[in-house]
């Protein structure tokens, strides 16, 4: 089982080239994000939620990527972890 590296934006808390977002049933986002291009320069995405974990492990067209994302947002009841106060 491979690892896969998610990197996130400290001021959002959001994977890096986030290009879209959903909410699941609990209101934790579930991040859609680029994720490269493929050998003729077409975009390729991934999708990483925010309440359970759960992720894409390859990168696929921008097209089914959202789907997939949407799809685990209609199904997930996560509820989005406690964010701690940064002041």
């Amino acid at each position: 089982m491979s690892e896969q590296i998610i990197h996130k934006d400290p001021a959002t808390g959001l994977p890096v080239d986030t290009v879209a977002a959903f909410l699941n049933l609990s209101a934790a986002m579930v991040a859609l994000y680029t994720d490269g291009a493929d050998q003729y320069g077409h975009p390729k995405a991934s999708w990483f939620c925010l309440g359970c974990g759960k992720h894409s492990y390859i990168a696929k067209e921008l097209g089914a990527s959202r789907s997939e994302a949407n799809a685990h947002a209609a199904e997930c009841r996560a509820i989005p972890w406690p964010q701690a106060d940064l002041v």
